[in-house]
C-alpha cells in the first residue's frame, strides 16, 4: 500500500497475503535538516523521490544518521557506512541484512544518547515496514526487537507512535512471534490501557492476531479484554473489529451489551462507527446470555428507532444503509430465537410498528418488517392470526406486485411462504391471486435466488390445496381467440424449468410438479369422477412436458431424497391415462430409460439400457440384487428399494394403460423376475 493516511481514521486488517499497513499519523514530527546536508544529498533525493517509500529508505536514513553524527550523538564511524546506505538505494532497495544490523547497532547508539532524531529514524523505517518485502529482513536484523524493547522503556508518544507502527507490521509469523514474547506483550497491552496511544495500539494487535491463533490466546489471556471493554466505553470504536472478530465472547462481562447498545443511542455518534457497533453487537447475541439481556431490556424498540433517520448528504446516507442493512440482519437473527418469540407476541407494540412498516415506502425498512415477523411465524397459531386478523399477506402481496428492488421480494417471499404452511391460510392466500402474481417471477429477468424462492412459495401454496392447483392452471387470457388462451400459469413455471440454469430452481420447479401429482391424487377421493377428470385433462392435456422435471429428479444422484421423491410422483402420474402418456414420452429418451431399468434391477446399464454384467447374473435369497453396492449404508438401502417399488408400480401403470413399453425393457424384467 502507497496511502500515507492516518491509522486513527480507520481500522486497516491484514489481508491474507499482504499484511495492512498501519501508516504513520499526520502529525508526525519532521527533523530540520543543516542546509549543508541537503545541499549535498540534493541530487540523491532527486533521483529517490521517484522511486517506492520503501526504496528511499536507506537514503533518509543516513540523512538523519549524518545529522546524528555532527551532533555526536552516534560514533564517528558510521561515516563508513553512509556511502553503502546510498549504495543500497542505488540497487532498487537491496534487503541487506548486514546494512540493516549496522542500522541496529546505530539505534541503539541513539537511544543511548537520547538523540531526538530517534524519532524521524523511526518514523522512516516504520513507512519501510509497509513494504512486507521488509518484514523478514527487519525481524532477522533485530530491527524488530529494537522496536519492542523500546516500547517497555520508552514513554515519548512521538516516539512510540512509530515503533507500534513498525511492530503492527510483523508479519510473518516468526515476528508475531517475537510481538507476544511475555516479555513485550504486556507493554503492548499497556498502549491500549492507557489510551494516549490506544488509536494505534488497537490496529496493532489486530494485526498481530488476525488469522494467528497463538496470538489471539496470548493476548487473551494476558488480559487485553478489559482494556477493550474500557477502551469501547470510552467511545474508542478501534476497539469494536478487534472485540467482535478475534475474542471469545463468551468471557465477556454481562453489560458488553449494554455498552455497545449505550453507545449506539449516544448523541452524534458517526454513522461509520455506527456500523462497527452493530456488527459488534450481532457477534454478541450469537450467546444465549446477552441475548436475554437484550431481550430484557427491550433494546430491540431503540434499535427500530436507529433505521428512522436519513439524510440529504450523499455520503452519509450510503453509511446509513450499510448501517441498517447491518441493522436488520441482526433484528432477524434475534428475532428467530425462542425467546424472542415469547417476549414479543403479535400484540406488542413492537410487532405493530413492524406492521405499520411493511406500508411504508421505505426498502429497508419492509425488508426488517418482513424479515422479523416472518421470524415470529413460527406457529400455525400466530400464522392464522397474521393472515385472518392483521391481513398481513395482503401487505405482502402488494410489495411482491411492485417488484422494484430484489431484496425487499426476496425478503416477502419468505414471509408469506412461512404464513402459507397452515391448511387454513393457503385458499385465504390463493384467493387474492398470489398465483398470479408471484407468476412474474418467472418471466421477468430477476435474481435466480429470487425465482427459487417464487417457485418454493407456490409449492408451499398448492401443498394440500386443491383450489390453489386450479389457479394454476387457469389460462392466462380469459380472450379464447388469444394464443394466451392455451397457455396457464403452470405453462409459465415449465418455461421456466427450461430456460433456468439453476439447479436448486430446477429441482423446486421438479418438487412443485410432484405436489401437485399428490394433491390431485389425495383430493380425487372427495370429488366426483368428472371434476377429477376435467383437472386431469387440463393439467396432461395442455403441458405435454410436465414429466420432464420430475424426470430431471431421478436422473440426479445428489439428494437421494429428492431422487425418491421423483419416482413416487412419476408412479402417481401414471396412475391415469393422460399422466402415463407424458411419463412414457420421458422414458423414451435412452438415458432416462436405462435410469429406469437400473433402478430396478439394482445393475448401471452400459449405455443402451442393458444393465451391464447382466451374463451369470443372480439374486441373493433377499430378492435383492447381487450386483448391488454392499457398501450402501441401511438407510440408503431402504431408500433403493422403495425406489424400485415406485419404478415397478409406474411400468405397471404403464402396462395396464396400454402404453408403448420398449420391449427390450419387458424382456429384462422378465430375465431378472423381477416382475409383479
Amino acid at each position: 500500500m502507497e496511502e500515507d493516511n492516518d491509522i486513527s481514521g480507520a481500522l486497516l486488517p491484514r489481508l491474507p497475503d499482504n499484511q495492512a499497513s498501519i501508516n504513520p499519523p499526520s502529525s508526525s514530527p519532521t527533523l530540520p535538516l543543516p542546509e549543508d546536508i541537503l545541499v549535498q544529498t540534493l541530487d540523491k533525493l532527486a533521483i529517490t523521490q521517484k522511486l517506492p517509500m520503501a526504496e528511499r529508505m536507506f537514503a533518509s536514513l543516513g540523512i538523519v544518521f549524518q545529522h546524528a553524527l555532527e551532533k555526536n550523538e552516534i560514533e564517528p564511524s558510521v561515516r563508513d557506512w553512509n556511502a553503502r546506505l546510498l549504495q543500497a538505494d542505488e540497487l532498487s532497495g537491496s534487503r541487506d541484512i548486514e546494512v540493516l544490523r549496522c542500522i541496529r547497532g546505530i539505534l541503539d547508539q541513539m537511544f543511548n544518547s537520547h538523540s531526538e532524531d530517534l524519532i524521524e529514524a523511526a518514523n522512516i523505517l516504520a513507512n519501510g515496514a509497509r513494504d512486507e518485502s521488509w518484514r523478514l529482513p527487519f525481524g532477522q536484523s533485530t530491527i524488530l526487537e529494537f522496536f519492542l524493547r523500546l516500547i517497555t522503556l520508552e514513554k515519548d508518544e512521538n516516539l512510540l507512535a512509530p515503533s507500534l507502527r513498525l511492530i503492527g507490521n510483523a508479519e510473518p509469523d516468526v515476528n508475531r512471534e517475537q510481538a507476544i514474547s511475555p516479555v513485550y506483550l504486556p507493554s503492548l497491552i499497556d498502549q491500549v490501557k492507557e489510551g494516549r496511544l490506544s488509536d494505534i495500539a488497537i490496529p496493532v494487535i489486530y494485526n498481530i492476531c488476525n488469522d494467528y491463533e497463538r496470538a489471539q490466546y496470548a493476548f487473551r489471556t494476558r488480559g487485553l479484554l478489559p482494556a477493550l471493554l474500557k477502551a469501547l466505553a470510552d467511545s474508542n470504536f478501534q476497539a469494536v473489529p478487534l472485540l467482535a472478530h478475534i475474542y471469545d465472547l463468551a468471557e465477556c462481562p454481562d453489560e458488553s451489551c449494554r455498552t455497545v447498545m449505550g453507545l449506539l443511542v449516544g448523541p452524534d455518534i458517526e454513522p461509520t462507527n455506527m456500523l462497527l457497533l452493530v456488527n459488534a453487537l450481532g457477534v454478541f447475541l450469537q450467546h444465549d446470555r446477552f441475548q436475554r439481556d437484550f431481550i430484557e431490556n427491550d433494546y430491540v424498540n431503540d434499535l427500530l428507532q436507529l433505521l428512522l433517520p436519513v439524510s440529504e448528504n450523499p455520503e452519509v446516507e450510503e453509511d446509513l444503509t450499510l448501517f441498517r442493512s447491518a441493522t436488520n440482519q441482526v433484528l432477524s437473527d434475534i428475532s428467530a430465537t425462542g425467546a424472542f418469540a415469547n417476549r414479543y407476541t403479535i400484540r406488542s407494540a413492537f410487532v405493530s410498528t413492524l406492521v405499520q412498516w411493511l406500508s411504508i415506502p421505505r426498502e429497508q425498512l419492509r425488508i426488517c418488517a418482513c424479515l422479523t415477523l416472518g421470524n415470529l411465524a413460527r406457529s400455525d397459531a400466530v400464522c392464522r392470526d397474521m393472515v385472518s386478523r392483521l391481513g398481513l399477506h395482503e401487505n405482502l402481496l402488494e410489495i411482491l406486485r411492485d417488484q422494484s428492488n430484489v431484496q425487499t421480494s426476496y425478503a416477502a417471499l419468505g414471509f408469506l411462504r412461512n404464513l402459507a404452511l397452515p391448511a387454513e391460510n393457503k385458499p385465504i392466500i390463493g384467493s387474492q391471486g398470489a398465483v398470479s402474481i408471484i407468476s412474474d417471477f418467472w418471466i421477468t429477468d430477476v435474481t435466480p435466488q429470487v425465482q427459487h424462492a417464487s417457485v418454493g412459495l407456490l409449492r408451499q401454496l398448492l401443498n394440500g390445496s386443491i383450489g390453489n392447483v386450479r389457479w394454476l392452471l387457469e389460462s392466462l387470457s380469459s380472450d379464447q381467440d388469444s394464443p394466451a388462451y392455451e397457455k396457464t400459469y403452470l405453462s409459465l413455471l415449465l418455461l421456466l424449468y427450461g430456460r433456468t440454469d439453476d439447479v436448486a430452481t430446477r429441482i423446486e420447479i421438479g418438487r412443485t410438479v410432484a405436489t401437485i401429482c399428490r394433491c390431485i391424487s389425495s383430493s380425487s377421493q372427495g370429488f366426483p369422477p368428472e371434476s377429477t377428470s376435467a383437472i386431469l385433462h387440463r393439467l396432461y392435456g395442455i403441458h405435454a412436458d410436465i414429466a420432464r422435471p420430475l424426470a430431471m429428479m431421478i436422473s440426479q444422484s445428489r439428494l437421494p431424497v429428492i431422487r425418491s421423491e421423483g419416482w413416487f410422483a412419476l408412479a402417481l402420474m401414471a396412475r391415469s391415462r393422460e399422466g402415463s402418456a407424458a411419463v412414457s414420452d420421458v422414458f423414451q429418451q435412452l438415458e432416462t430409460f436405462g435410469i429406469l431399468v437400473s433402478t430396478i434391477t439394482g445393475q448401471s446399464t452400459n449405455g443402451s439400457g442393458v444393465p451391464a454384467g447382466t451374463i451369470g447374473h443372480t439374486r441373493d435369497d433377499s430378492g435383492s440384487s447381487s450386483g448391488s453396492s454392499g457398501n450402501r449404508s441401511e438407510q440408503e438401502r431402504e431408500m433403493a428399494e422403495k425406489d424400485r417399488e415406485n419404478a415397478l408400480v409406474l411400468v405397471n401403470e404403464l402396462l395396464q394403460h396400454s402404453v408403448r413399453v420398449d420391449f427390450l425393457f419387458v424382456s429384462i424384467l422378465r430375465r431378472f423376475s423381477c416382475w409383479r
